[in-house]
C-alpha cells in the first residue's frame, strides 16, 4: 500500500491509497482510491459544527473502498 496527500489546487487536497502488486507484471495494475477534500467544504463543516474528517479517517475510509474494488477486482 502506498498512501499519499498532496495540494491539487489551491484550496483543494487529494487523499490516496494505492495497492501496488506484490509480483510486478507487464499486465499486472495496481487500484487506488482517492478522494479530494476542499478547504471550502472543511470551513463550512467547523462552521455549521459539524465534525471534520481527519486524515486518518479519510485513509481508513479509502482503505475499506479499496478493499471492496479488491476484492471485486479479484474474486
Amino acid at each position: 500500500m502506498i498512501r499519499s496527500s498532496r495540494v491539487v489546487a489551491p484550496d483543494t487536497i487529494r487523499y490516496a491509497l494505492r495497492a501496488t502488486p506484490i509480483k510486478p507484471e507487464l499486465h499486472a495494475q495496481g487500484l487506488e482510491a482517492s478522494r479530494d477534500l476542499s478547504a471550502a467544504t472543511v470551513l463550512d463543516k467547523i462552521a455549521h459544527r459539524q465534525a471534520v474528517p481527519t486524515p486518518e479517517a479519510t485513509f481508513e475510509e479509502l482503505w475499506m473502498q479499496l478493499r471492496t474494488d479488491l476484492d471485486l477486482h479479484f474474486d
